[in-house]
């Protein structure tokens, strides 16, 4: 790793120009993220469409493999999932993702990955990643990180664009935008992608398929004080491992359609008064024989053993409302929030064939739809110039149909930033927040206990920053504590009975180089209560830059290597490389290599017919070409 940052340091020397143009472009590529982002969220990291653009993040599981304190691991259905450092999650509910207003994530799972995971950044502005509590300020479902994609704005796009991409495992996508005025108030923003990707995998001799093709359709319709937003994505793709018992079945599929419809409004002259309105369908679709038989948790403990075939026909449907208002008196800044939101879960169709019968078993158990009421409030107090006070609070209660009992809880959140330098400032949270129970989790518990308890998460964070002319650094702790965490076992999802800890520290470093280049470092330790199951500690460097015509990058993506019974996971060591051609001002050619070592990330993963641990890596090495094309 010295070798390789020697050698960033080394590729930085060779171009030089100005400082004064760095501040320059470094103004106009962040100026969007500095419209919309919002500190007291909590702590951000910001992707700005020219970073986007120079290191080739071509979709969003390009910049979530990289995040510090998770890994992108790979669940039994070849869905790219992020896990928080040292432990392996099947479905990360704790994730919350949005696009522009609009807050998508399955009603059944609360994960958005299965659709909208490997969404195309054709479109994409700016992203923001903070680690907090959104639900806060924004009324949506509690969850401890959440993510914010910001769409190009219409008004300065004006204008439509290509983008085509091919790689060497006949990987292709192929995106159209198109935006325009609508009269003197009105901007629209259109963008449409076919993507299919080729994938899979090896395991005791036979291939494990992980093949898709993803469409998705995105439009921005907005005026002064109305967003309008549309939302399709459909999946089509191989399961993976499924369920089988002996990890690869004869045959399977996954299919998975999802819209939303989101309308926001602002009302009078300072946009003081916000309305949320959106409404959201996702129908999935399951199937998968094997010989060998299927595992559905559900049965483990019932005469339904034989399970050589299942088929699953679901519909879930999501509405939510918001409505706000801020106001300031003296020195605060208030916020005054209701939210409503109502799920609701529909089994279509559900069978099974055991030993050669067919059975129609339908819905696991009778809770199939959940209301959430909250009432929110946030005061932000500044007691001088250099400290502001932050207070959150927040009551949600739960309506739930079925045995599942309805509930209530009360979240807060106490924080402060302070800047007592013009280079320097401080950023601290201490957050008690709960997360409840979801249906999937609710489906798939161990089956003589369904009745799972809410978790509760108290955590503490710390962050520092220091700047200079053209640099910048950070330091970030946080103290996590959770009581009956959900945690999936061979046997199905169960409350973990005691508490679970940990702590986290991150390091971060930027330098602007005098010709517009830049390098950064990142670098994160954890440790936690329980057996880790996954890296506890990585980073990465990466390089970035451009030279008249040309734009260029390195990024070398670490995480360490770790333990799990008899299993030895390596470090792995994710280098990738890029460079972009700009043909004309309105037409370019990239090429990109990732992971060109072939040393991803690994996943553990649980053979029921040897009883036995097994890893498999992530994602393969891959080469990309792109072509763009502006008119």
């Amino acid at each position: 790793m010295k070798i390789l940052f020697l050698l960033f340091l080394f590729l930085s020397t060779l171009f030089s120009a100005s400082l004064e143009s760095l501040l320059d472009e470094y103004k106009k590529t962040t100026e969007n993220s500095l419209e919309t982002v919002d500190e007291k969220m909590g702590h951000v990291r910001i992707y700005s469409q020219k970073e986007i653009k120079l290191m080739q993040y071509h979709k969003l599981s390009d910049i979530l493999k990289e995040l510090p304190l998770f890994t992108l691991n790979r669940n039994r259905f070849g869905v790219a999932n992020p896990s928080l450092a040292g432990s392996k999650t099947s479905v990360s509910g704790f994730f919350r993702f949005f696009i522009n207003d609009h807050e998508i994530s399955s009603a059944q799972t609360k994960s958005p990955f299965i659709n909208w995971g490997d969404l195309p950044l054709d479109f994409i502005d700016h992203v923001e990643i903070y680690y907090g509590q959104s639900s806060f300020s924004l009324g949506n479902d509690s969850g401890i990180y959440f993510i914010r994609l910001y769409t190009k704005d219409p008004k300065k796009e004006n204008g439509a664009e290509i983008t085509s991409r091919i790689s060497n495992n006949h990987t292709n996508s192929n995106g159209f935008t198109y935006s325009s005025q609508l009269g003197t108030d009105w901007s629209y923003l259109i963008y449409l992608n076919n993507t299919k990707i080729r994938d899979d995998a090896d395991y005791n001799g036979r291939k494990l398929f992980n093949d898709s093709h993803r469409r998705y359709l995105y439009l921005d319709l907005q005026n002064e004080t109305t967003s309008i937003n549309v939302g399709y994505s459909d999946l089509t793709k191989d399961n993976y491992m499924g369920f089988s018992k002996d990890v690869t079945p004869n045959s399977g599929e996954i299919y998975s359609k999802d819209y939303f419809f989101d309308v926001t409004k602002y009302f009078l002259d300072d946009k003081s008064i916000k309305l949320n309105f959106a409404f959201g369908k996702n129908n999935r679709k399951y199937k998968e024989e094997n010989n060998e038989r299927i595992t559905i948790i559900p049965y483990l403990f019932t005469s339904k053993q034989n399970i050589t075939k299942y088929d699953e026909d679901l519909d879930l449907t999501k509405t939510n409302a918001y409505l706000s208002k801020t106001f300031n008196y003296k020195y605060n800044n208030f916020l005054a929030a209701l939210s409503m939101e109502n799920k609701k879960y529909k089994v279509n169709n559900r069978t099974i064939v055991n030993s050669n019968t067919i059975i129609d078993v339908g819905a696991f158990n009778d809770f199939n739809e959940e209301s959430v009421y909250s009432l929110l409030f946030q005061d932000d107090y500044k007691i001088r110039d250099d400290l502001i006070l932050i207070g959150n609070a927040k009551y949600d209660k739960y309506k739930r149909k079925g045995f599942l009992n309805d509930s209530s809880n009360s979240n807060y959140r106490v924080g402060t930033i302070y800047t007592p330098y013009k280079n320097f400032g401080l950023k601290s949270f201490y957050t008690i927040t709960t997360v409840p129970q979801d249906f999937y989790s609710v489906d798939f518990a161990l089956p003589v206990k369904k009745e799972l308890k809410e978790q509760k998460y108290r955590f503490y964070t710390l962050e520092g920053v220091f700047t200079t002319d053209n640099s910048k650094f950070g330091i970030t702790y946080d103290h996590v504590t959770i009581k009956d965490f959900i945690y999936l076992s061979s046997v199905g999802f169960v409350n973990v009975d005691h508490k679970i800890t940990t702590d986290g520290w991150m390091f971060d470093y930027e330098y602007n180089f005098e010709n517009q280049n830049k390098v950064k470092l990142n670098y994160y330790l954890t440790s936690l209560s329980e057996i880790a199951n996954n890296s506890q500690s990585g980073g990465y460097i990466k390089y970035m830059g451009e030279y008249e015509k040309f734009e260029y990058f390195t990024l070398l993506n670490y995480k360490s290597a770790y333990d799990y019974k008899d299993i030895h996971v390596p470090s792995a060591y994710d280098v990738s490389i890029g460079s972009t051609y700009n043909v004309t001002k309105n037409l370019s050619v990239s090429l990109k290599g990732e992971n060109i070592f072939n040393k991803s990330t690994q996943s553990l993963f649980y053979d029921a017919s040897t009883k036995k641990d097994f890893a498999l890596k992530d994602y393969g090495r891959s080469v990309t070409m792109t072509l763009k094309w502006v008119f």
